[in-house]
């Protein structure tokens, strides 16, 4: 049940009403709104009638809540709920935004993923300390001096840390070295550790269980809060459904259902709701656009020797790349994520021209465009600072149409770099050199390599936007015929193997980089 005050009611007639319903065996929650103060009954509220209720002078109406949860129910709290944590107010404005590894692996490890995320954008360090496991013989984490080195990555970074507690005997650790204690999807109707948790202050990223409902989400949910701990932060991490070609299904639908059941901010976890590092950026835009508060993304410097979660985890390259989209997307919502210095650059991670604005700027935020163009466009528009493109190669020559737009006299040039271009023939795992039919890459990059493709007569050249996005579009493809001219990194990133290495025309290969900003007038 829920009493809603009339305004300007005195306080010695909110009192009086107060003690009467305490006599009655109920407690009272009071919430003070902006426009509405309510009051939440929490008890059983069988022998109160409404009538009963609504006789006293400090009412103004009383509402029923059918739902079994009530301190977690949007008609006992109409408001969202904001939980600050630092200077970040989950659930205001600003999205959280929550990377990191699945396990901590070492310190060197955590800090260099912490001031990689930090520099792209993320408010907060995740990072798995004590890890449950479905194999018992599977890596369990480095527990309290995982802790530890999370703590130091946290401190030296400036970010909040969030880790998930796995057991009721390590509270008082997570209480000294933890901001967000996460409890899993493993755990989520762990009763007992759940009010545990109740008792104290720190704030509960609350995960949804593998097979739950909502309303058992909002139950586990009710046990903490009974105990006092009103600090909740709920997760959509996906459920197990008939579809297997996912890790799970990602329930979007979860997100505006919860904010209409509840106050409590609600984040989504792309990574898990997937399993697939190339859907995190799709899902956490559509997680946005949903109205989630949020994303735990999972970051790791090199997913293929993870030890844990590596396919589904993301490297720091990528996570910088995604940001600044992830930002646009935002707004659209009238929300906001805030990264302090961004880098347009040509192509996707694991590019040319994305070593070369690493490399120019280390500490800023990379994202890369499809073309040229768009690059300039970026910084046009003020959604990137600074652009990157590439001007000459030593094999392929003047790239005309770049500098033809770089002096039309709105941007200025402040800075240049040579690249050593090794181009590769880049393939799925599997994938024979004389299966080849199909090979992708930018137009420049198949001339710097004539010679080598007039081996391949039977191939069919198939120009494409960059050589990294060709990368990509091979991986997607995985049919074992296609291939494409790239970087080693790309590769990497892409999880190709190279069927053939240095196959530019000449070993000296460079292209010149210039960075460049709008002109001021």
């Amino acid at each position: 049940m829920i009493i809603v005050l009339k305004q300007g009611i005195s306080d010695e007639k909110v009192d009086s009403l107060k003690r009467w319903l305490m006599e009655k065996g109920l407690d009272v929650a009071p919430i003070y709104g902006t426009e509405k103060t309510v009051l939440g009954l929490v008890g059983d509220t069988s022998h109160l009638s409404v009538d009963e209720v609504s006789m006293h002078d400090a009412v103004e109406k009383v509402l029923k809540v059918q739902e079994p949860f009530k301190k977690a129910n949007r008609k006992f709290h109409p408001e969202n709920t904001i939980i600050k944590v630092g200077n970040l107010e989950i659930g205001g404005k600003d999205l959280a935004i929550i990377a990191g590894p699945c396990s901590v692996e070492s310190e060197e490890q955590i800090t260099k993923i912490a001031q990689s995320v930090k520099k792209a954008g993320a408010n907060l360090l995740r990072g798995g300390a004590f890890k449950p496991r479905t194999s018992p013989y599977s890596f369990q984490g480095l527990k309290t001096e995982g802790l530890i080195m999370l703590k130091r990555a946290g401190e030296a970074t400036g970010l909040p840390i969030v880790s998930e507690i796995t057991n009721i005997n390590y509270i008082e650790i997570f209480e000294q070295y933890v901001d967000i204690i996460q409890v899993g999807a493993r755990n989520m109707q762990n009763f007992e550790l759940l009010k545990e948790l109740g008792r104290f202050k720190k704030p509960i990223l609350l995960k949804r269980g593998f097979a739950n409902t909502l309303e058992e989400l909002l139950m586990a949910c009710e046990y903490i809060m009974s105990e006092g701990n009103q600090n909740i932060i709920l997760c959509e991490r996906g459920i197990r459904t008939l579809e297997n070609y996912t890790r799970n299904t990602l329930d979007l639908s979860a997100v505006p259902a919860l904010k209409r059941l509840s106050h409590l901010p609600v984040i989504v976890d792309p990574s898990h709701g997937c399993g697939l590092a190339w859907m995190v950026e799709p899902l956490s835009k559509a997680a946005i656009a949903a109205g989630a508060d949020g994303l735990i993304i999972e970051v790791h410097n090199n997913p293929a020797k993870a030890l844990s979660d590596g396919p589904q985890s993301i490297t720091p390259s990528e996570f910088s790349y995604i940001m600044p989209k992830l930002r646009e997307y935002a707004k659209l919502e009238g929300r906001h994520i805030n990264i302090p210095h961004t880098i347009a650059y040509a192509g996707t991670p694991g590019s040319f021209a994305n070593e070369a604005a690493e490399k120019l700027y280390p500490n800023s935020a990379h994202t890369g465009l499809e073309h040229f163009e768009d690059v300039f466009n970026a910084v046009l528009n003020g959604s990137a600072e600074i652009g990157i493109v590439p001007v000459e190669n030593t094999l392929a020559g003047k790239v005309s149409d770049v500098i033809e737009t770089l002096e039309n006299g709105n941007f200025e040039v402040i800075d240049r770099i040579k690249i050593k271009i090794n181009q590769m023939l880049v393939a799925p795992a599997g994938t024979e050199l004389s299966a080849v039919r199909k090979i992708y890459s930018h137009n420049k990059a198949l001339e710097q390599c004539k010679k080598f493709l007039s081996t391949m007569p039977d191939c069919r050249i198939i120009p494409y936007s960059t050589t990294s996005a060709a990368a990509a579009a091979v991986a997607a493809l995985n049919d074992k015929c296609s291939a494409a001219i790239a970087s080693e990194n790309a590769a990497k990133l892409n999880r190709l193997i190279i069927l053939k290495d240095n196959i530019q025309d000449k070993d000296e290969n460079y292209t010149e980089f210039v960075a460049f900003k709008l002109a001021t007038k």
